[in-house]
């Protein structure tokens, strides 16, 4: 009776080996669920290394999300990112994977998301990141543009178009779908912190005594920002910053 038992025993051990073990999963007719739970359990235990990820795409809109990652990007490994903050976590990689946001389809306003995407290119020189964004006049093109110093493509575009201005090098022509497209107008520091103190709320005055600057220096300073974007006025600069400091899913396009 005992050599029956360990004979038993034999069985039940190589049939567990044979399932946990690499083998063909179409061989299996009804897998063990109990194994293939224990071998997911092992893979985690064991601490096996994922794959690099070769882009990041931040949107929460699913149709947009679905028609990327099924057609344009069916042959790049990407993740789908609902924040920004879950962006961070890949910066530990290297490289760190190229970043697409969509920013008509997070719930951040265009003014956070420029900001952060200023201090990801300081903190981390070279990052490779395109915006996409749909129904935005000229001007806000051109100031987003100039903030983000990166890619901003029309979301609406034709899928082929689309396609390519998304997979052109990093060494091509920046595709920018606007005119702000000289190298020396990005915004300074100076300028992007004067624009974000009057997108917060705070008045001229304010803002010239927190810069340590006269008043009439700002007020200079701001029609002449105005004026590369090709706005009137500095009240429509202010109008604009208003704009692009409402949330995407406010904003009607």
């Amino acid at each position: 009776m005992s050599e029956h038992l360990q004979l038993a025993a034999r069985k039940r051990k190589y049939r567990r080996i044979s399932i946990d073990g690499p083998v063909n999963p179409i061989s299996l007719s009804k897998p063990m669920i109990f194994d293939r739970l224990e071998y997911l359990q092992q893979q985690l235990r064991t601490g096996s290394p994922q794959p690099a990820v070769d882009l990041l795409l931040v949107s929460h809109d699913a149709y947009l999300s679905l028609a990327l990652t099924r057609y344009i990007f069916r042959h790049i490994r990407t993740h789908l990112c609902s924040t920004l903050d879950e962006v961070t976590w890949f910066f530990e990689q290297k490289p760190i994977p190229r970043i697409v946001i969509d920013l008509d389809g997070i719930a951040a306003s265009a003014i956070s998301v420029l900001n952060t995407l200023r201090q990801w290119h300081q903190d981390y020189p070279g990052i490779i990141i395109i915006l996409l964004t749909a129904g935005r006049n000229p001007a806000a093109s051109c100031l987003i543009v100039a903030a983000a110093n990166c890619s901003v493509i029309e979301r609406r575009l034709p899928p082929g178009l689309l396609a390519l201005l998304l997979m052109q090098q990093p060494c091509s022509q920046p595709s920018v779908q606007a005119n702000y497209t000289r190298q020396n107008d990005a915004l300074t520091r100076r300028e992007w912190r004067l624009l974000m103190a009057l997108a917060q709320g705070d008045s001229l005055k304010t803002v010239a005594a927190s810069l340590n600057k006269p008043y009439h220096s700002v007020v200079y300073t701001l029609g002449r920002l105005a004026k590369r974007i090709g706005l009137a006025s500095r009240k429509a600069l202010i109008h604009l910053l208003n704009e692009l400091s409402t949330p995407a899913s406010e904003r009607r396009v």
